[in-house]
């Protein structure tokens, strides 16, 4: 889990004027990259989305806001040869949740990741700011709203190493990756135009320690159309916390080929003792499917968060999406959340371009 922020606002800069340059730019910069990825080291993919939430019933009437945020994302790679090369993802997004009904506020602008990688052939090596993998449910669950809970769980923003192994085996691609870190406590911590703050140690929260004492370990791979992946991980107490915090994640996809009406499912199970650094344990489960209804792809998902000594939370959601032209998304999605014993109905809608 990354270590608490502490978040202000600043207004140097009118967001609705910088998200207008920023989609230009990031334009721009996309077009560029394609143009020039057969002759140069240079590469770029950028993600554009402009999402619309409006919880329109609650049993709690402060939830009942509307709000409207983008997010910007930009994965950028410079290789020095075929071999190493330095990467970042940048992200532009609403870094303050909002409390009552928001238009493009509160945007920030972080790097997530940003770090050196050397592929040795059999073994890639990963140095700086990044991502360990555990789990893929946070990113993977289908639909506007699927990622809901099991984002709780994703390691993110961590400095340290990875070692990772692609490897063949049973007839499928498999890979192995361990990872040592911290949580990021530098400037890369804290975010432009809109401040969420800059992480320190007093902070707290699990694997925010002066040393790398935190690890994750993840196999995962593929046999033809069943992917699967397997997780464990241990992250340090942090400044104030009880306990370490341990974990262990199990998850699989597959495609199932049903003549004209194809199926893609989806489980993961995480588990967690001294979770977040306390002596509770947790545990999150997400079901999930997709299937294409004409041009249509409709998609639900059930999740469920049990925190030990709190309520178990309930989440259901259902999305159709689909492509309008060549990289352009539009999707609407309905969400029901049961959490901390309030109940709350969304609706949303979302527009995405991925060039």
């Amino acid at each position: 889990m990354s270590a608490s922020y502490t978040k202000t606002t600043r207004d140097d800069m009118n967001i609705k004027e910088f998200m207008a340059s920023a989609m230009a730019l990031g334009l721009a910069t996309a077009v560029q990259a394609d143009e020039e990825a057969s002759r140069g080291p240079f590469s770029a993919d950028i993600s554009v989305e402009l999402q619309s939430d409006f919880t329109y019933d609650s049993t709690d009437p402060a939830a009942e806001i509307d709000n409207t945020f983008a997010t910007i994302e930009g994965g950028l790679s410079y290789a020095f040869s075929d071999r190493t090369s330095v990467n970042a993802t940048l992200v532009f997004e609403q870094v303050i949740d909002p409390t009552s009904d928001s238009f493009l506020e509160d945007h920030g602008l972080y790097a997530e990741e940003l770090f050196l990688a050397h592929d040795f052939g059999r073994t890639e090596v990963v140095l700086g700011k990044f991502n360990p993998a555990f789990g893929v449910a946070w990113d993977a669950a289908p639909g506007i709203y699927g990622v809901d809970f099991a984002e709780d769980y994703e390691i993110a923003e961590k400095l340290g190493a990875a070692v990772i192994i692609p490897f063949a085996a049973a007839g499928g691609e498999h890979e192995l990756s361990l990872a040592v870190f911290q949580a990021d406590r530098t400037f890369l911590s804290d975010s432009a135009f809109t401040e969420r703050g800059q992480s320190s140690l007093p902070a707290g929260g699990v694997s925010n320690t002066s040393g790398l004492e935190s690890f994750a370990l993840s196999l995962a791979g593929e046999f033809g159309a069943t992917a699967y992946n397997l997780g464990v991980q241990h992250q340090a107490r942090g400044r104030g916390d009880a306990a370490d915090q341990t974990g262990v994640v199990l998850g699989a996809t597959h495609a199932v080929e049903a003549g004209s009406f194809p199926l893609e499912l989806l489980a993961e199970v995480a588990w967690f003792d001294d979770f977040d650094g306390s002596r509770n344990s947790a545990t999150y489960g997400t079901l999930g499917i997709a299937a294409p209804v004409g041009p249509v792809t409709v998609s639900a998902v059930y999740s469920v968060r049990d925190v030990q000594t709190m309520l178990t939370d309930h989440l259901a959601t259902v999305t159709a999406e689909m492509e309008l032209f060549e990289n352009f998304t539009a999707a609407i999605g309905y969400r029901y959340g049961d959490e901390g014993g309030e109940e709350s109905h969304t609706v949303g809608t979302l527009f995405a371009y991925a060039f």
